[in-house]
């Protein structure tokens, strides 16, 4: 081999050698960058958890959603960068968010139960409205008071469950939508079924007896994290 081709070779071999490791390089790069960008985004998430939260469930759920929307965030920093891994901090972010998941089912069947509850004190009320003459002038204002009642139901079923309700859906459906179909399709359906309790409040134990039944699997969960406690 002449002093030429030694050098042509040396310089191929030279070239070869840097594209690869400038391509490892970038690879290392991208790593780096996304493992900076979901830190970040996982302390944010855990500060939140850490100073936000009161203990009062429904009080913290607006934090706690928050908190989990953030960790969706991080895992989407590795699927975007290509990375096929799962970091154990973001492990450890979402296992601390999964442990609100008892408490929200449970509090679901608790404000379902008491949408059942409201909604038929409510039609017991107009029913038990006394019957006024037709001729009587007093007619109007009976149908006054049922307007009255009726607006005052809706305030009041809004607040105390509706609103709560519409959140929980949301925070379960961030930690996985398949596995909590099975009440947020209730609570999606919950106005529907109360309208229907309006029409036929003979029903109110049925309607209990499924929402119970749907709770059965937050109750065998908060046994399964109290026991790893």
């Amino acid at each position: 081999m002449t002093g030429r081709s030694i050098l042509t070779f040396l310089l191929v071999f030279l070239l070869i050698g840097c594209s690869k490791q400038a391509g490892k390089t970038e690879s290392q790069i991208r790593f780096s960058e996304a493992q900076k960008a979901q830190s970040a985004l996982i302390n944010k998430a855990n500060t939140i958890l850490d100073t936000k939260i009161s203990g009062v469930f429904l009080e913290d759920l607006n934090h706690i959603s928050y908190a989990s929307e953030i960790a969706l965030h991080a895992k989407q920093v590795y699927i975007d960068s290509k990375i096929d891994l799962q970091s154990e901090s973001l492990t450890a972010l979402n296992n601390r968010i999964g442990n609100y998941v008892s408490n929200a089912g449970l509090e679901a069947v608790k404000l379902l139960n008491l949408s059942v509850d409201t909604t038929v004190t409510f039609k017991k009320n107009i029913a038990d409205m006394p019957l006024q003459p037709l001729s009587s002038n007093s007619s109007a204002t009976s149908d006054g008071m049922v307007k009255f009642l009726a607006k005052q139901y809706s305030v009041d079923i809004t607040t105390c469950c509706l609103s709560h309700l519409q959140d929980i859906a949301i925070f379960l459906g961030q930690v996985d939508e398949l596995e909590h179909y099975a009440l947020r399709k209730m609570i999606a359906n919950v106005e529907v079924r109360l309208s229907e309790l309006l029409r036929h409040p003979e029903n109110a134990r049925e309607y209990r007896d499924e929402i119970n039944a749907v709770g059965e699997q937050y109750r065998s969960h908060d046994a399964e994290v109290a026991l790893r406690r």
